[in-house]
Protein backbone atom coordinates (compact mmCIF):
# COMPACT_ATOMS: atom_id res chain seq x y z
CA UNK A 1 0.00 0.00 0.00
CA UNK A 2 1.57 3.29 -1.08
CA UNK A 3 1.46 6.58 0.84
CA UNK A 4 -1.55 7.99 -1.01
CA UNK A 5 -3.54 4.86 -0.22
CA UNK A 6 -2.47 5.02 3.43
CA UNK A 7 -3.49 8.68 3.68
CA UNK A 8 -6.86 7.79 2.15
CA UNK A 9 -7.23 5.01 4.71
CA UNK A 10 -6.61 7.47 7.56
CA UNK A 11 -8.98 10.03 6.04
CA UNK A 12 -11.74 7.42 5.65
CA UNK A 13 -11.55 7.07 9.44
CA UNK A 14 -11.62 10.88 9.91
CA UNK A 15 -7.96 10.95 10.98
CA UNK A 16 -5.64 13.61 9.55
CA UNK A 17 -1.93 12.70 9.39
CA UNK A 18 0.80 14.72 7.69
CA UNK A 19 3.55 13.29 5.44
CA UNK A 20 6.25 13.37 8.13
CA UNK A 21 4.00 11.59 10.59
CA UNK A 22 3.08 8.92 8.04
CA UNK A 23 6.71 8.40 7.03
CA UNK A 24 7.74 7.95 10.65
CA UNK A 25 4.88 5.50 11.28
CA UNK A 26 5.79 3.43 8.22
CA UNK A 27 9.43 3.29 9.36
CA UNK A 28 8.39 1.61 12.63
CA UNK A 29 6.59 -1.30 10.90
CA UNK A 30 3.73 -0.84 13.40
CA UNK A 31 0.49 -2.46 12.22
CA UNK A 32 -1.45 0.33 10.48
CA UNK A 33 -4.88 -1.11 11.23
CA UNK A 34 -4.05 -1.48 14.94
CA UNK A 35 -2.68 2.07 15.01
CA UNK A 36 -5.84 3.49 13.43
CA UNK A 37 -8.05 1.57 15.88
CA UNK A 38 -6.00 2.89 18.80
CA UNK A 39 -6.24 6.47 17.46
CA UNK A 40 -10.02 6.23 17.19
CA UNK A 41 -10.36 4.80 20.71
CA UNK A 42 -8.15 7.58 22.12
CA UNK A 43 -9.75 10.40 20.08
CA UNK A 44 -6.30 11.05 18.55
CA UNK A 45 -7.48 12.39 15.19
CA UNK A 46 -4.85 15.03 14.23
CA UNK A 47 -1.32 13.67 13.81
CA UNK A 48 2.12 14.99 12.95
CA UNK A 49 5.49 13.29 13.43
CA UNK A 50 5.83 14.31 17.09
CA UNK A 51 2.32 13.22 18.04
CA UNK A 52 2.78 9.88 16.20
CA UNK A 53 6.03 9.27 18.05
CA UNK A 54 4.47 10.18 21.42
CA UNK A 55 1.41 8.02 20.78
CA UNK A 56 3.50 5.01 19.81
CA UNK A 57 5.46 5.40 23.06
CA UNK A 58 2.17 5.51 24.97
CA UNK A 59 0.97 2.33 23.27
CA UNK A 60 4.28 0.61 23.96
CA UNK A 61 4.22 1.59 27.65
CA UNK A 62 0.64 0.41 27.91
CA UNK A 63 1.62 -2.97 26.49
CA UNK A 64 4.58 -3.32 28.85
CA UNK A 65 3.22 -1.92 32.10
CA UNK A 66 -0.56 -2.08 32.16
CA UNK A 67 -1.57 -5.33 30.53
CA UNK A 68 -1.71 -8.74 32.15
CA UNK A 69 -2.71 -11.37 29.62
CA UNK A 70 -4.08 -14.79 30.48
CA UNK A 71 -4.76 -17.18 27.63
CA UNK A 72 -6.39 -20.55 28.32
CA UNK A 73 -5.57 -23.16 25.70
CA UNK A 74 -8.41 -25.34 24.42
CA UNK A 75 -8.54 -29.01 25.42
CA UNK A 76 -9.40 -30.04 21.86
CA UNK A 77 -9.13 -28.45 18.45
CA UNK A 78 -11.43 -25.65 17.38
CA UNK A 79 -14.73 -27.05 16.07
CA UNK A 80 -16.08 -26.61 12.60
CA UNK A 81 -19.57 -28.06 13.03
CA UNK A 82 -20.82 -26.81 16.41
CA UNK A 83 -20.32 -23.91 18.76
CA UNK A 84 -19.71 -25.36 22.22
CA UNK A 85 -17.80 -22.59 24.00
CA UNK A 86 -15.52 -24.99 25.86
CA UNK A 87 -13.88 -25.88 22.55
CA UNK A 88 -12.64 -22.33 21.87
CA UNK A 89 -9.60 -20.47 23.08
CA UNK A 90 -10.24 -17.69 25.56
CA UNK A 91 -8.38 -14.51 26.40
CA UNK A 92 -8.81 -11.97 29.18
CA UNK A 93 -6.52 -8.93 29.02
CA UNK A 94 -6.72 -6.74 32.11
CA UNK A 95 -5.61 -3.15 31.60
CA UNK A 96 -4.44 -2.59 35.15
CA UNK A 97 -3.94 0.78 36.81
CA UNK A 98 -0.20 1.02 37.58
CA UNK A 99 0.54 0.00 41.16
CA UNK A 100 2.00 3.40 42.15
CA UNK A 101 -1.32 4.98 41.17
CA UNK A 102 -3.25 2.83 43.65
CA UNK A 103 -1.11 3.93 46.63
CA UNK A 104 -2.66 6.86 48.50
CA UNK A 105 -0.62 10.05 48.71
CA UNK A 106 -0.46 12.38 51.74
CA UNK A 107 -3.75 14.21 52.22
CA UNK A 108 -2.98 17.84 51.54
CA UNK A 109 -4.05 20.57 49.13
CA UNK A 110 -1.23 19.86 46.67
CA UNK A 111 -2.12 16.18 46.31
CA UNK A 112 -5.78 16.99 45.60
CA UNK A 113 -4.68 19.72 43.16
CA UNK A 114 -2.59 17.19 41.26
CA UNK A 115 -5.53 14.79 41.11
CA UNK A 116 -7.86 17.36 39.54
CA UNK A 117 -5.13 18.76 37.29
CA UNK A 118 -4.68 15.27 35.87
CA UNK A 119 -8.44 15.02 35.28
CA UNK A 120 -8.40 18.36 33.48
CA UNK A 121 -5.47 17.42 31.22
CA UNK A 122 -6.91 14.02 30.29
CA UNK A 123 -10.33 15.33 29.31
CA UNK A 124 -8.82 18.44 27.71
CA UNK A 125 -6.89 16.13 25.38
CA UNK A 126 -10.15 14.40 24.45
CA UNK A 127 -11.95 17.69 23.83
CA UNK A 128 -9.07 19.21 21.88
CA UNK A 129 -9.69 16.69 19.12
CA UNK A 130 -13.16 18.15 18.51
CA UNK A 131 -12.93 20.34 15.39
CA UNK A 132 -14.88 23.17 17.05
CA UNK A 133 -12.33 23.33 19.87
CA UNK A 134 -9.09 23.11 17.87
CA UNK A 135 -8.53 26.85 18.34
CA UNK A 136 -9.20 26.84 22.08
CA UNK A 137 -7.30 29.36 24.16
CA UNK A 138 -6.38 29.58 27.80
CA UNK A 139 -8.48 31.72 30.14
CA UNK A 140 -5.44 33.85 30.88
CA UNK A 141 -5.00 34.71 27.19
CA UNK A 142 -8.64 35.70 26.62
CA UNK A 143 -8.70 37.92 29.70
CA UNK A 144 -5.99 40.03 28.10
CA UNK A 145 -8.66 41.42 25.75
CA UNK A 146 -11.81 43.27 26.78
CA UNK A 147 -14.08 41.97 24.02
CA UNK A 148 -13.90 39.03 21.62
CA UNK A 149 -16.85 37.78 19.60
CA UNK A 150 -15.46 34.31 18.92
CA UNK A 151 -13.92 32.49 21.90
CA UNK A 152 -13.51 28.77 22.61
CA UNK A 153 -12.07 27.44 25.87
CA UNK A 154 -11.69 24.10 27.65
CA UNK A 155 -12.42 24.49 31.34
CA UNK A 156 -13.30 22.79 34.58
CA UNK A 157 -16.58 23.90 36.15
CA UNK A 158 -16.05 25.26 39.66
CA UNK A 159 -19.69 25.97 40.42
CA UNK A 160 -23.09 26.18 38.76
CA UNK A 161 -25.67 28.73 39.90
CA UNK A 162 -28.75 30.60 38.72
CA UNK A 163 -29.25 34.37 38.69
CA UNK A 164 -32.44 36.01 39.91
CA UNK A 165 -33.45 36.37 36.26
CA UNK A 166 -33.01 32.66 35.56
CA UNK A 167 -29.68 32.80 33.73
CA UNK A 168 -27.06 30.12 34.46
CA UNK A 169 -23.92 31.45 36.15
CA UNK A 170 -20.76 29.38 35.88
CA UNK A 171 -17.49 29.85 37.70
CA UNK A 172 -14.87 28.24 35.47
CA UNK A 173 -11.13 27.69 35.54
CA UNK A 174 -8.24 26.14 33.68
CA UNK A 175 -4.56 25.84 34.59
CA UNK A 176 -4.01 29.57 34.00
CA UNK A 177 -6.94 31.58 35.39
CA UNK A 178 -10.54 31.72 36.63
CA UNK A 179 -13.51 33.41 34.95
CA UNK A 180 -17.27 33.89 35.18
CA UNK A 181 -19.43 32.58 32.34
CA UNK A 182 -23.13 33.22 31.72
CA UNK A 183 -25.62 31.13 29.77
CA UNK A 184 -28.76 33.11 29.00
CA UNK A 185 -31.98 31.40 30.03
CA UNK A 186 -33.36 31.35 26.47
CA UNK A 187 -30.48 29.14 25.30
CA UNK A 188 -31.16 25.42 25.62
CA UNK A 189 -27.66 24.03 25.13
CA UNK A 190 -27.44 21.40 27.90
CA UNK A 191 -26.68 23.69 30.84
CA UNK A 192 -29.21 21.80 32.97
CA UNK A 193 -26.80 18.81 32.95
CA UNK A 194 -23.68 20.74 34.04
CA UNK A 195 -22.19 19.92 37.43
CA UNK A 196 -19.20 21.11 39.40
CA UNK A 197 -15.84 19.45 38.73
CA UNK A 198 -16.54 18.28 35.19
CA UNK A 199 -14.47 19.38 32.18
CA UNK A 200 -16.21 20.79 29.09
CA UNK A 201 -15.61 23.02 26.11
CA UNK A 202 -17.38 26.39 25.94
CA UNK A 203 -17.87 28.53 22.84
CA UNK A 204 -19.11 32.10 23.05
CA UNK A 205 -18.15 35.76 23.17
CA UNK A 206 -16.19 37.74 25.73
CA UNK A 207 -17.58 41.04 26.95
CA UNK A 208 -16.02 43.09 29.75
CA UNK A 209 -14.28 40.06 31.23
CA UNK A 210 -17.34 37.77 31.20
CA UNK A 211 -17.82 34.86 28.82
CA UNK A 212 -21.32 34.65 27.32
CA UNK A 213 -21.74 31.03 26.26
CA UNK A 214 -23.43 30.02 23.01
CA UNK A 215 -22.55 26.33 23.01
CA UNK A 216 -21.32 23.61 25.35
CA UNK A 217 -19.15 20.77 24.02
CA UNK A 218 -19.20 17.66 26.20
CA UNK A 219 -16.38 15.13 25.69
CA UNK A 220 -18.65 12.27 24.52
CA UNK A 221 -17.26 9.97 21.84
CA UNK A 222 -16.16 10.72 18.25
CA UNK A 223 -18.45 9.91 15.33
CA UNK A 224 -15.69 7.67 13.98
CA UNK A 225 -15.96 5.18 16.88
CA UNK A 226 -17.11 1.75 15.72
CA UNK A 227 -18.24 -1.31 17.63
CA UNK A 228 -15.82 -4.21 17.88
CA UNK A 229 -16.87 -7.77 17.08
CA UNK A 230 -15.16 -11.11 17.59
CA UNK A 231 -15.18 -13.90 15.00
CA UNK A 232 -16.24 -16.78 17.28
CA UNK A 233 -19.88 -17.42 18.34
CA UNK A 234 -19.28 -16.80 22.04
CA UNK A 235 -21.23 -15.05 24.75
CA UNK A 236 -20.43 -13.00 27.87
CA UNK A 237 -22.65 -12.85 30.97
CA UNK A 238 -22.89 -9.79 33.22
CA UNK A 239 -24.00 -9.90 36.88
CA UNK A 240 -23.33 -8.01 40.12
CA UNK A 241 -24.62 -7.48 43.66
CA UNK A 242 -25.04 -11.05 44.81
CA UNK A 243 -24.92 -9.92 48.49
CA UNK A 244 -24.26 -13.42 49.80
CA UNK A 245 -24.80 -13.49 53.57
CA UNK A 246 -27.86 -11.25 53.61
CA UNK A 247 -31.16 -12.38 55.16
CA UNK A 248 -32.72 -11.33 51.84
CA UNK A 249 -30.37 -13.37 49.67
CA UNK A 250 -32.38 -15.31 47.08
CA UNK A 251 -31.01 -18.87 46.85
CA UNK A 252 -33.57 -19.76 44.17
CA UNK A 253 -32.04 -17.12 41.88
CA UNK A 254 -28.59 -18.66 42.44
CA UNK A 255 -29.92 -22.16 41.83
CA UNK A 256 -31.66 -21.21 38.57
CA UNK A 257 -28.66 -19.21 37.37
CA UNK A 258 -26.28 -22.13 37.94
CA UNK A 259 -28.69 -24.53 36.27
CA UNK A 260 -28.79 -22.25 33.20
CA UNK A 261 -25.00 -21.73 33.06
CA UNK A 262 -24.47 -25.49 33.26
CA UNK A 263 -27.29 -26.21 30.81
CA UNK A 264 -27.40 -27.11 27.14
CA UNK A 265 -29.51 -24.31 25.68
CA UNK A 266 -28.04 -22.50 22.68
CA UNK A 267 -27.30 -19.33 24.70
CA UNK A 268 -25.80 -21.26 27.61
CA UNK A 269 -23.60 -23.33 25.30
CA UNK A 270 -22.05 -20.09 23.98
CA UNK A 271 -21.02 -18.69 27.39
CA UNK A 272 -17.28 -18.11 27.56
CA UNK A 273 -17.01 -15.14 29.96
CA UNK A 274 -18.76 -14.01 33.13
CA UNK A 275 -18.16 -10.51 34.54
CA UNK A 276 -19.18 -9.83 38.16
CA UNK A 277 -19.23 -6.11 39.05
CA UNK A 278 -18.86 -6.08 42.83
CA UNK A 279 -20.77 -6.57 46.09
CA UNK A 280 -20.39 -10.32 45.86
CA UNK A 281 -21.19 -10.50 49.60
CA UNK A 282 -23.26 -8.32 51.92
CA UNK A 283 -20.26 -7.56 54.11
CA UNK A 284 -20.00 -6.87 57.82
CA UNK A 285 -20.31 -3.43 59.46
CA UNK A 286 -21.20 -1.64 56.23
CA UNK A 287 -24.00 0.30 57.94
CA UNK A 288 -25.31 0.58 61.54
CA UNK A 289 -26.95 -2.56 62.95
CA UNK A 290 -26.23 -4.52 59.79
CA UNK A 291 -25.72 -7.65 61.89
CA UNK A 292 -29.49 -7.88 62.33
CA UNK A 293 -29.84 -8.18 58.54
CA UNK A 294 -27.24 -10.94 58.12
CA UNK A 295 -27.82 -14.65 57.81
CA UNK A 296 -24.04 -15.23 57.63
CA UNK A 297 -22.40 -12.93 60.18
CA UNK A 298 -18.72 -13.75 59.56
CA UNK A 299 -17.05 -12.11 56.55
CA UNK A 300 -14.82 -15.12 55.83
CA UNK A 301 -17.85 -17.42 55.87
CA UNK A 302 -19.58 -15.10 53.40
CA UNK A 303 -16.63 -15.26 51.00
CA UNK A 304 -16.34 -19.02 51.49
CA UNK A 305 -19.97 -19.34 50.37
CA UNK A 306 -19.21 -17.18 47.34
CA UNK A 307 -16.26 -19.45 46.51
CA UNK A 308 -18.65 -22.41 46.55
CA UNK A 309 -20.87 -20.54 44.08
CA UNK A 310 -17.93 -19.91 41.72
CA UNK A 311 -16.79 -23.54 41.96
CA UNK A 312 -20.15 -24.61 40.48
CA UNK A 313 -19.50 -22.65 37.26
CA UNK A 314 -17.88 -24.71 34.48
CA UNK A 315 -14.12 -24.21 34.39
CA UNK A 316 -14.02 -23.45 30.66
CA UNK A 317 -15.77 -20.13 31.46
CA UNK A 318 -13.48 -17.21 32.31
CA UNK A 319 -14.73 -15.27 35.36
CA UNK A 320 -13.75 -11.65 36.08
CA UNK A 321 -14.56 -10.30 39.55
CA UNK A 322 -14.15 -6.73 40.80
CA UNK A 323 -15.06 -5.49 44.30
CA UNK A 324 -17.81 -3.09 45.37
CA UNK A 325 -18.49 -0.93 48.40
CA UNK A 326 -19.84 -3.90 50.46
CA UNK A 327 -16.68 -5.90 49.87
CA UNK A 328 -13.67 -6.23 52.17
CA UNK A 329 -11.26 -3.96 50.30
CA UNK A 330 -10.31 -0.29 50.61
CA UNK A 331 -13.38 1.86 49.99
CA UNK A 332 -11.52 4.68 48.21
CA UNK A 333 -11.58 4.34 44.44
CA UNK A 334 -9.95 2.90 42.47
CA UNK A 335 -10.35 -0.12 44.73
CA UNK A 336 -7.61 -2.77 44.62
CA UNK A 337 -8.41 -6.37 43.69
CA UNK A 338 -9.57 -8.81 46.36
CA UNK A 339 -6.80 -10.16 48.54
CA UNK A 340 -6.30 -13.88 48.00
CA UNK A 341 -6.77 -14.66 51.70
CA UNK A 342 -10.49 -14.07 51.20
CA UNK A 343 -10.45 -16.47 48.25
CA UNK A 344 -7.88 -19.16 49.15
CA UNK A 345 -9.39 -21.58 46.64
CA UNK A 346 -10.63 -19.68 43.57
CA UNK A 347 -7.67 -17.26 43.57
CA UNK A 348 -5.64 -20.23 42.32
CA UNK A 349 -8.07 -21.05 39.51
CA UNK A 350 -6.74 -20.31 36.01
CA UNK A 351 -10.19 -19.15 34.90
CA UNK A 352 -10.73 -16.62 37.74
CA UNK A 353 -9.45 -13.04 37.44
CA UNK A 354 -9.56 -10.77 40.50
CA UNK A 355 -9.39 -7.19 39.26
CA UNK A 356 -9.62 -3.57 40.41
CA UNK A 357 -12.74 -1.39 40.56
CA UNK A 358 -13.04 0.23 38.08
CA UNK A 359 -11.39 -2.11 35.61
CA UNK A 360 -10.89 -1.96 31.86
CA UNK A 361 -10.45 -5.32 30.14
CA UNK A 362 -10.47 -6.88 26.69
CA UNK A 363 -12.35 -10.14 26.17
CA UNK A 364 -11.35 -12.59 23.45
CA UNK A 365 -8.52 -10.50 21.99
CA UNK A 366 -6.36 -12.46 19.56
CA UNK A 367 -3.86 -11.44 16.88
CA UNK A 368 -5.36 -8.59 14.84
CA UNK A 369 -8.75 -8.72 16.56
CA UNK A 370 -8.84 -6.34 19.57
CA UNK A 371 -11.70 -8.27 21.14
CA UNK A 372 -14.48 -6.62 23.13
CA UNK A 373 -13.43 -3.84 25.51
CA UNK A 374 -15.40 -3.88 28.75
CA UNK A 375 -15.31 -1.18 31.43
CA UNK A 376 -16.47 -2.60 34.76
CA UNK A 377 -17.43 -0.18 37.53
CA UNK A 378 -19.46 -1.10 40.58
CA UNK A 379 -21.11 2.32 40.72
CA UNK A 380 -20.87 3.76 44.24
CA UNK A 381 -20.96 7.30 42.78
CA UNK A 382 -24.33 6.85 41.10
CA UNK A 383 -26.75 7.74 43.90
CA UNK A 384 -25.03 11.05 44.73
CA UNK A 385 -24.63 11.99 41.08
CA UNK A 386 -28.26 11.17 40.31
CA UNK A 387 -29.46 13.31 43.21
CA UNK A 388 -27.26 16.25 42.19
CA UNK A 389 -28.66 16.65 38.67
CA UNK A 390 -32.38 17.53 38.52
CA UNK A 391 -32.84 16.07 35.04
CA UNK A 392 -31.42 12.76 36.26
CA UNK A 393 -33.33 12.87 39.54
CA UNK A 394 -36.70 13.18 37.81
CA UNK A 395 -36.11 9.85 36.04
CA UNK A 396 -35.37 8.11 39.34
CA UNK A 397 -32.46 5.95 40.42
CA UNK A 398 -34.38 2.81 39.37
CA UNK A 399 -34.15 3.95 35.71
CA UNK A 400 -30.37 4.32 35.34
CA UNK A 401 -30.02 4.50 31.55
CA UNK A 402 -29.96 8.31 31.63
CA UNK A 403 -27.24 8.28 34.29
CA UNK A 404 -25.07 5.80 32.37
CA UNK A 405 -25.35 7.86 29.19
CA UNK A 406 -24.27 10.95 31.12
CA UNK A 407 -21.15 9.16 32.39
CA UNK A 408 -20.08 8.46 28.81
CA UNK A 409 -20.95 12.00 27.71
CA UNK A 410 -18.86 13.44 30.56
CA UNK A 411 -16.16 10.73 30.12
CA UNK A 412 -15.93 10.21 33.87
CA UNK A 413 -17.27 7.60 36.30
CA UNK A 414 -17.61 10.00 39.24
CA UNK A 415 -17.41 13.56 37.88
CA UNK A 416 -18.91 15.20 40.98
CA UNK A 417 -16.48 15.59 43.89
CA UNK A 418 -17.91 13.77 46.91
CA UNK A 419 -20.03 11.35 44.89
CA UNK A 420 -17.59 8.59 45.79
CA UNK A 421 -14.67 8.16 48.14
CA UNK A 422 -11.35 9.12 46.58
CA UNK A 423 -7.88 9.38 47.98
CA UNK A 424 -5.32 11.86 46.64
CA UNK A 425 -3.13 10.36 43.94
CA UNK A 426 -1.07 11.60 41.05
CA UNK A 427 -3.74 10.63 38.50
CA UNK A 428 -7.52 10.51 38.26
CA UNK A 429 -8.18 6.94 37.17
CA UNK A 430 -11.95 7.40 37.06
CA UNK A 431 -11.63 9.31 33.78
CA UNK A 432 -12.95 7.18 30.89
CA UNK A 433 -9.80 7.58 28.82
CA UNK A 434 -10.32 4.68 26.42
CA UNK A 435 -13.75 4.18 24.91
CA UNK A 436 -15.30 0.83 25.89
CA UNK A 437 -17.57 -1.38 23.84
CA UNK A 438 -19.52 -2.22 26.99
CA UNK A 439 -20.01 -0.28 30.24
CA UNK A 440 -20.96 -2.79 32.94
CA UNK A 441 -22.17 -1.37 36.28
CA UNK A 442 -24.04 -2.46 39.40
CA UNK A 443 -24.80 -1.02 42.86
CA UNK A 444 -28.35 0.19 42.14
CA UNK A 445 -29.92 -3.30 42.20
CA UNK A 446 -32.03 -2.18 39.26
CA UNK A 447 -31.84 -3.41 35.69
CA UNK A 448 -30.97 -1.59 32.50
CA UNK A 449 -29.97 -2.47 28.95
CA UNK A 450 -29.38 0.52 26.73
CA UNK A 451 -26.73 2.07 24.49
CA UNK A 452 -24.90 5.31 23.91
CA UNK A 453 -25.50 6.45 20.33
CA UNK A 454 -25.95 2.78 19.36
CA UNK A 455 -22.19 2.33 19.81
CA UNK A 456 -21.53 1.55 23.48
CA UNK A 457 -23.68 -1.02 25.29
CA UNK A 458 -24.78 0.18 28.73
CA UNK A 459 -25.62 -2.40 31.41
CA UNK A 460 -26.83 -1.83 34.96
CA UNK A 461 -27.01 -5.36 36.27
CA UNK A 462 -29.56 -6.82 38.64
CA UNK A 463 -29.10 -8.46 42.05
CA UNK A 464 -29.46 -11.81 43.81
CA UNK A 465 -30.94 -10.01 46.85
CA UNK A 466 -34.48 -8.95 47.66
CA UNK A 467 -35.54 -5.58 49.03
CA UNK A 468 -33.93 -4.62 52.37
CA UNK A 469 -34.55 -1.86 54.90
CA UNK A 470 -31.12 -0.44 54.04
CA UNK A 471 -32.10 -0.18 50.39
CA UNK A 472 -35.27 1.63 51.47
CA UNK A 473 -33.14 4.18 53.32
CA UNK A 474 -30.86 4.92 50.35
CA UNK A 475 -33.68 4.96 47.81
CA UNK A 476 -32.86 1.79 45.89
CA UNK A 477 -35.51 -0.63 44.65
CA UNK A 478 -34.52 -4.23 44.01
CA UNK A 479 -35.26 -5.73 40.61
CA UNK A 480 -33.71 -9.12 41.28
CA UNK A 481 -32.89 -12.18 39.24
CA UNK A 482 -32.30 -10.68 35.78
CA UNK A 483 -29.08 -11.75 34.06
CA UNK A 484 -27.72 -9.97 30.97
CA UNK A 485 -25.80 -11.81 28.28
CA UNK A 486 -24.35 -10.68 24.95
CA UNK A 487 -23.20 -12.53 21.86
CA UNK A 488 -19.78 -11.01 21.25
CA UNK A 489 -19.78 -11.93 17.56
CA UNK A 490 -23.19 -10.53 16.57
CA UNK A 491 -23.36 -8.04 19.50
CA UNK A 492 -26.95 -9.13 20.10
CA UNK A 493 -28.05 -8.73 23.73
CA UNK A 494 -30.47 -10.86 25.74
CA UNK A 495 -31.38 -11.50 29.34
CA UNK A 496 -32.78 -14.27 31.52
CA UNK A 497 -35.18 -13.91 34.44
CA UNK A 498 -34.54 -16.22 37.39
CA UNK A 499 -36.83 -14.62 39.99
Amino acid sequence: MDKSELIEKFMSNNILIDNDGLSFLCSTNYNINNFISACIAADNLFLDKNSVEDFLKTLDEKDKKQEQKTTIQPSISKPSTHNRSKDYDSSVIVHSIPEDNTIPKPKNVNSFSGYFADRYEKIKNILFNRPSLKGSRSLNSITQTTNDRNVSVIVMINSVGTSKNGHTILEIEDMTAKLTAIIMKDKLIGQNMLIADEVVGLIGSLSNGTLFVNDIIFPGIPKTFRKNHITDPLRAVFISDLHIGSNEYLPKVEERFLKWVNGTSKDASEIKYICIAGDVVDGVGIYPDQKDDLKIKNIFDQYNTFETFIEKIPDHIQIVICPGNHDAVRQAEPQPPFDSHYFPTISKFRNVHLVQNPCSLSLHSFDNNPGINVLMYHGYSFTSLNNAVPDLRKHGISNPKFLLKELIRKRHLAPLFGSTIITPKSSDDLVINSIPDILHTGDLHGFCIDSYENKIDLFSTSTFQGQTSFMDRVGHTANPGKVIHENLMTRQIGYETFY
